[in-house]
């Protein structure tokens, strides 16, 4: 018997990992959006946010993850209606694949009370929807790594061809969050139309090498490929207190250190969790020290997991 009502937990991500520009990311352990989905009689659709934050879609036609599920129960032809509620736990434009993160927690949420649940891989096709309709483009590098776990590599966006990896368990993530917004597409705006071809083969090797370095928990291959050629350099002044975030972070022992997605969150990477709590104090001392402004901090391993079902029960 299918469940009439589920519960999906889906993870924040960290996209691009400086030299993985739009083709590499990593599913969190917290922060992460949860979606309630009860299956009902009528074929309505019924939607509903529940958020502490500010400026959160909660309309049918603005929510991506009302976007998504309505998407798939049109395309689908789903003989019942849904009621749901997204446990909106991460803010937008936080750099920490928000909109990815409600996306995937609702299309998992919508496969699990069908009669033929359609496999992960196949659901990307539904996730990527909702990164479409919130930026204008599908991010393949953070609905993977939410959907699947652990790290993603996008082989061919268009395809939607995706390889997962794991990452080494000594891997510990901190991640700054700036009470401040910065929107993807403006983001993006700002990306050069061409790059050096000295700076490509670069980030090319970088990517390389940080793939195998994240695998084997190698921290000098992490800190020495962990470098971005083609979006950190121009986009670091739009993220409140980089440099500085950034120079405190590699004082205190992490090895690698960049902007998570397109900001204004950043990120800094260590193998030894016992630093991780004294590098993430250092890195909001200097963001308040150079910027005035509060943050929260995340310290997490790797998602191995991705996007799971919490909880699912026969009767409402």
């Amino acid at each position: 018997m299918k469940p009439k009502r589920v519960k999906v937990y889906a993870p924040a991500t960290i996209a691009n990992l400086c030299a993985g520009f739009d083709v590499l990311g990593i599913a969190l352990e917290t922060p992460g959006d949860s979606v309630m989905a009860t299956r009902t009689a009528n074929k309505e659709f019924r939607f509903s946010v529940e958020t502490t934050f500010l400026n959160i879609p909660i309309s049918i036609e603005d929510n991506v993850a009302a976007y998504v599920s309505s998407k798939m129960m049109d395309e689908l032809k789903l003989p019942f209606g849904i009621e749901m509620v997204l446990h909106k736990s991460m803010p937008v434009g936080s750099g920490l694949g928000s909109s990815g993160a409600s996306s995937v927690a609702a299309a998992v949420a919508v496969n699990a009370l069908l009669d033929k649940p359609l496999t992960k891989k196949e659901l990307l096709h539904f996730a990527i929807e909702g990164e479409r309709k919130a930026s204008g483009t599908a991010h393949v590098d953070n609905v993977a790594p939410s959907l699947f776990g652990g790290a993603c590599i996008v082989l061919n966006e268009k395809s939607l061809d995706v390889v997962s990896f794991p990452v080494h368990n000594d891997i510990t993530w901190i991640v700054i969050h700036p009470h401040t917004t910065i929107a993807t597409s403006d983001a993006r705006r700002i990306l050069p139309t061409t790059v050096p071809l000295s700076d490509v083969t670069c980030q090319m090797g970088n990517v390389s090498g940080l793939v195998l370095g994240l695998i084997q928990g190698d921290a000098e291959l992490i800190h020495k490929c962990m470098v971005d050629h083609i979006a950190e350099p121009v986009r670091q002044s739009f993220i409140p207190g980089f440099i500085e975030m950034k120079q405190a972070a590699m004082a205190s022992g992490a090895i690698g250190c960049g902007i998570s997605g397109s900001g204004p969150s950043v990120f800094a990477v260590t193998l030894a969790r016992d630093k991780a709590e004294r590098i993430a104090k250092q890195m909001i001392f200097a963001l308040a020290k150079a910027e005035g402004i509060k943050a929260d901090i995340y310290i997490s391993q790797t998602n191995c997991q991705g996007a799971i079902v919490t909880e699912s029960k026969d009767e409402v």
